[in-house]
């Protein structure tokens, strides 16, 4: 009797399961993730932010969103552990669906990017008198929405580097270039002009400005569909590159 062949579905969920648990057994990652931006929002908190009477817990909001993009580093690195766990020729030649593989391996990375921009935003209403003129739905959408952009980009990044080095300083580059010039770190004001006017080709900026208007502004979702719209064409772009460029064949280094 012919053995089954598992579906698409099947295959993606057996892959988010083995790096749901490599993710928990690391420790370190969930960790960094939370506690650093925790640690620098309450260091440096208005200083950076132009946080007080504007929007209060700006500093934890924008840090937030700046070390959600730790994500890039996770996603590549559950890619990379096919090198060093000596399975990716079994990939190469089996070759899953893109779908399967890619898609299972992001569930595990964008679920830790959404928990933790909930648990920041919660922890921001909780600390901060942070009024809400929009509605909860408003920011999980666009939370969502920005979960996606940095595994998506972990997986561009991958296809387009050789080794764990490198692609770690290229992700570090990004993390903090991005952040800085989308307004997660200073407010888009307060920012040079030359610098300002990157803002809007990253997702922090428009992110960043539907969470402020959903707070503070008047909460429409004008905005919000606006911002929702720009970010999901990113994820459209990082898609499209994700899959075009990855390959299975493609041979990776743990070291440069």
């Amino acid at each position: 009797m012919e053995r089954a062949t598992p579906t698409a579905g099947a295959i993606a969920l057996a892959f988010a399961a083995s790096d749901a648990r490599v993710l928990w057994r690391m420790k370190t990652p969930l960790i960094f993730m939370f506690a650093v931006p925790a640690l620098l929002s309450a260091m440096l908190g208005p200083a950076v932010s132009g946080d007080g009477g504007t929007l209060p817990g700006r500093s934890v909001i924008g840090f937030a969103v700046l070390f959600s993009f730790m994500t890039i580093n996770y996603m590549g690195l559950a890619l990379f552990q096919e090198f060093w766990g000596d399975t990716w020729m079994r990939q190469a030649t089996y070759r899953p669906p893109k779908i399967a593989f890619i898609g299972g391996k992001m569930c595990p990375v964008v679920s830790v990017g959404i928990l933790q921009l909930t648990g920041f935003g919660a922890i921001t209403f909780a600390v901060y008198p942070l009024p809400l003129h929009g509605s909860v739905l408003q920011l999980a959408v666009v939370a969502v929405a920005l979960a996606l952009c940095g595994p998506l980009l972990g997986v561009v990044l991958y296809n387009l580097t050789f080794s764990v080095p490198t692609f770690q300083s290229v992700t570090y580059l990004l993390l903090l270039g991005m952040g800085g010039v989308g307004g997660a770190i200073v407010t888009p004001e307060r920012l040079p002009e030359a610098v300002r006017v990157l803002g809007p080709f990253t997702p922090h900026y428009w992110a960043l400005a539907a969470f402020t208007d959903t707070t503070v502004g008047a909460g429409a979702w004008e905005v919000t569909l606006r911002s929702l719209a720009v970010i999901g064409g990113m994820i459209a772009v990082l898609l499209l590159l994700a899959f075009v460029t990855f390959d299975f064949r493609s041979e990776k280094y743990p070291m440069g």
